[in-house]
């Protein structure tokens, strides 16, 4: 995918599918798939599961709409207003796959082994390590990381002005708190929280500002660009929304840095070992991306993947809902969709193709996930080392970091820092040397 931004801040994506130079196998792949919906500018494969259905219908509309190679998406937009309607109320395929599976992954119901759930104020609380060190750390990092297991965190968010206000009574800690209930069932749209960082609300302050949608190419386009794209037909009918990944948002120069002053570190986490390469109070520059704004519309979310350096998790929802599947790290790869050698399915593809398998009674107890829907105010934790992926199943903005916890496996995760992220491991250990000796100890050990 290449993005190229105008003067005028309208931002155009075009593919290789526009290219002739295609190969006739890729030619023949691509008349069994629906059709380009924009002059033929279009991302192979990501209709290819008909997840949202062509009908007949929509394809007539579609003709209508192509008016030329010469135009784009977001030119033709004003065209679409009358066009939308008629499309998303009448035309729209009822059968297509992507509603059967989206009514099934909201209900709580079909959650087979649900994380633990705990209390912020309760699992933040100070315990004494067992050993000798005489320091203290927190419950959750002696119950949840030592042990290495999934966990929901409610309440996390108090104090939070990212945090927007919602009516819904299905959505937010203080139903839970009353009434002590986590079996709730799955609540109307939780789009409609007010303030705080609702999709709505960022788009009225952030609005020509560019924002990265994924780590992996670096590409970046406006926030009211891609607004237009998941609201337009490209977005409501790709299997797989683009979504915005941006582990920039916090730097010193960026113009979403305020941001940061917006939200905190859940203190029930233990302290984030990479801090240690931090010296005289400098920025995070120098050490790995380790803190993401995520926004996706439906069906958009984050393919099975485990994350780097052996690091944990904790994403926290702030609109929306998210799916999570979370399996143990002794979970054989392969079965689960990671194939080495072969793209990350996407997790829309993912439900489709595997869900129904690894949930049913023939899975083998010791893979038998854990699953998550994780609804506004919900902090997930993963530890590290546990394959997962999260689906949105609304439009859901969330927030994101990973961090290198001390009850992880240290020596794993040092060798991997020093093979991946040399200069950075050389200014960790400088740090731990006149911080934590202790660890230097383990480091030395290794080195023998």
């Amino acid at each position: 995918v290449v993005v190229t931004t105008t003067t005028t801040t309208i931002t155009t994506i075009t593919t290789s599918s526009c290219s002739s130079s295609n190969s006739s196998s890729n030619q023949e792949k691509d008349r069994m798939e629906p059709p380009p919906l924009i002059d033929g500018c279009d991302i192979p494969g990501w209709r290819k599961e008909r997840l949202i259905k062509l009908s007949q219908q929509q394809q007539r509309i579609l003709s209508v709409l192509n008016i030329g190679a010469s135009s784009t998406m977001f030119r033709r937009e004003s065209q679409w207003t009358v066009f939308y309607h008629l499309w998303m109320e009448k035309y729209c395929e009822e059968d297509s796959p992507w509603f059967g599976m989206k009514k099934l992954l909201l209900d709580r119901n079909t959650v087979k082994r649900h994380a633990q759930v705990v209390y912020y104020d309760d699992c933040k609380q100070m315990m004494k390590l067992h050993d000798q060190s005489s320091r203290y750390v927190t419950k959750f990092a002696m119950e949840y990381e030592q042990k290495n297991i999934p966990a929901v965190i409610l309440g996390a968010t108090c104090g939070w002005k990212s945090m927007p206000i919602y009516n819904n009574s299905n959505v937010g800690l203080e139903s839970f708190a009353a009434s002590n209930d986590f079996t709730r069932g799955s609540s109307s749209d939780s789009g409609g929280g007010e303030g705080g960082w609702t999709f709505a609300n960022l788009l009225s302050r952030f609005s020509n500002v560019n924002v990265r949608f994924s780590d992996t190419h670096g590409e970046m386009m406006a926030l009211e660009t891609y607004a237009k794209y998941i609201t337009n037909l490209e977005g409501l009918l790709d299997d797989s929304p683009l979504g915005i990944y941006d582990s920039e948002f916090g730097d010193e120069d960026s113009p979403t840095r305020e941001l940061l002053e917006e939200y905190g570190v859940p203190k029930c986490f233990s302290p984030d070992l990479f801090d240690l390469a931090k010296i005289d109070n400098e920025d995070d520059s120098n050490r790995p991306p380790f803190r993401w704004i995520l926004i996706g519309p439906e069906r958009s979310g984050t393919g099975m993947h485990i994350d780097p350096l052996w690091t944990n998790a904790w994403v926290t929802v702030l609109q929306g809902k998210k799916r999570w599947m979370l399996f143990p790290p002794e979970t054989p790869l392969r079965e689960i969709g990671m194939i080495h050698g072969q793209p990350q399915i996407n997790s829309a593809t993912w439900f489709k193709k595997y869900y129904e398998r690894v949930t049913s009674d023939d899975w083998p107890e010791e893979w038998r996930p854990v699953e998550v829907l994780q609804v506004p105010g919900e902090t997930v934790f993963v530890p590290n080392g546990w394959p997962h992926l999260v689906l949105n199943l609304e439009l859901t903005v969330a927030v994101t970091h990973n961090y290198a916890s001390e009850f992880g496996p240290f020596e794993r995760m040092w060798r991997e820092v020093q093979q991946d992220e040399p200069v950075f491991a050389n200014k960790w250990l400088a740090g731990m040397k006149e911080r934590r000796p202790d660890l230097v100890q383990i480091i030395n050990r290794i080195i023998r």
